[in-house]
């Protein structure tokens, strides 16, 4: 008899929960979207949309607001049909690795034709091939560039297709633009100037969340993914059915809404709230925290989802990011990491960067890899301490005056055993040898 079973005692629908679902409404960005109804706008009139740059953190709803208020606008036209021919095509540029023009602008005619990517063709003819698709469609082209810095300094395209129209790569009756999104806040300033001041007409930026208004958030998610959850417009409840303190302003209008859970205990959203507020006011963190305590409730037999839940499924979730960031380290990055790991199997740890970098050239050599300088070799430890792998403290003054500082991990060395175990080039590196011989000498 199989152990799965095809419901839950926690959750109704808990892909309301996952990162591939994106709500229609978003109440705590009602700012945010008129400035990006405003810059799309003339697409309605027929005269093609805005270039605009959508710029913030990581979970803070760029994606969604886009995709929601481009749905809006394709409402509009199918309405309108007869005066706006619009066509809306979103591109990752990450998912994809659209690290080049060539790549970006082969997967834009992917999306717009429904052929296969072009390969094998210069760059100029993959351009011409997208910009003659377009001619094809005609109308209203808008274009998002999700994750656009994954494009780095290769802005061609980025310069090519706001001047579509300008430089006669499309025929009068096309009208192109772009909407960039982007979670690095610097990006848009190392552009060349003539790329920023033709790509952005526009510009948008989404501040972090705070803890009221991922409360909020969380709430909305929560009554359609658990069960015995539902939020009530205060207007339909009968007066003597409120609790005190359970009223919410759940959006700009003033609207208030009765929140009731029999599954979720009164601390656990607000809990969540403020973990992520804390931390990054990432509004796919903290949902992603509601979930895992969800599934951890779930898999402990529990019937309600409580604080304990939340807490644990923030130290998992943490884990989880912190072993995601190892495995996509550099080959020179997962060398620092093994000297350290060597140096706290061996005890030795916190250490200072000139032993680490010892085993490093030892182990670097076992796998056959070119030796960085001491200099470079200490930029991957600062690496490390950032993304919270490891910890540097600066102690005393080194021998020529300048600071000195240690190393040790921030991670239990049996799951830094493991990343590096299931990294090819350090398969057959025996981590407790590199130890005893570092005991031994």
């Amino acid at each position: 008899m199989t152990q799965f079973s095809n419901t839950s005692p926690i959750f109704q629908r808990e892909e309301v929960l996952r990162e591939e679902y994106h709500p229609d409404n978003l109440p705590e960005r009602t700012d945010e979207m008129e400035d990006l109804h405003m810059s799309l706008a003339p697409a309605a009139r027929g005269v093609g949309a805005n270039n605009v740059f959508l710029h913030g953190k990581a979970g803070q709803g760029k994606t969604a607001a886009a995709k929601a208020k481009l749905s809006e606008l394709q409402a509009h036209a199918e309405e309108e049909s007869d005066h706006l021919d619009l066509t809306t095509a979103y591109v990752s540029c990450e998912s994809h690795d659209l690290s080049t023009s060539y790549k970006a602008a082969s997967r834009i005619y992917q999306e717009l034709t429904g052929n296969s990517r072009p390969t094998g063709y210069a760059t100029d003819v993959v351009m011409d091939m997208m910009f003659e698709a377009m001619n094809e469609i005609g109308g209203t082209i808008i274009i998002v560039l999700d994750e656009i810095d994954t494009l780095g300094d290769d802005d061609r395209i980025l310069y090519s297709l706001p001047r579509a129209r300008a430089q006669d790569y499309v025929e009068d009756h096309v009208f192109p633009s772009i909407i960039g999104i982007s979670n690095d806040l610097q990006w848009r300033d190392n552009l060349s100037p003539k790329v920023k001041s033709s790509l952005y007409d526009d510009s948008v930026l989404f501040s972090p969340y705070d803890a009221t208004q991922l409360q909020q958030i969380l709430r909305r998610r929560a009554a359609k993914a658990f069960r015995d959850t539902k939020l009530t417009p205060i207007d339909e409840v009968d007066a003597d059915g409120v609790p005190e303190g359970t009223v919410v302003e759940i959006d700009q209008s003033g609207q208030e809404y009765l929140f009731q859970s029999g599954v979720l205990t009164d601390d656990v959203i607000p809990l969540v709230a403020v973990l992520s507020a804390q931390d990054t006011g990432d509004a796919r963190q903290a949902i992603k925290y509601l979930r895992k305590a969800g599934e951890l409730a779930d898999k402990h037999g529990d019937d309600q989802v409580g604080a304990e839940h939340a807490r644990e499924a923030q130290a998992l979730v943490e884990r989880e990011a912190v072993v995601e960031a190892m495995r996509e380290m550099t080959t020179q990055a997962h060398l620092a990491l093994a000297a350290l790991t060597a140096l706290e199997l061996s005890g030795d740890a916190p250490v200072r960067a000139k032993p680490i970098y010892g085993v490093y050239k030892s182990v670097a050599s076992r796998i056959d890899v070119d030796k960085l300088g001491q200099r470079r070799f200490k930029d991957h430890l600062r690496e490390l301490d950032m993304q919270g792998i490891a910890e540097g403290e600066k102690v005393t003054a080194g021998s020529i005056g300048g600071p000195a500082w240690e190393y040790q991990l921030q991670v239990d060395t049996e799951i830094a055993v493991e990343v590096l175990k299931d990294t090819a080039r350090f398969t057959d590196i025996d981590f407790e040898h590199i130890s005893a011989d570092r005991l031994n000498a």
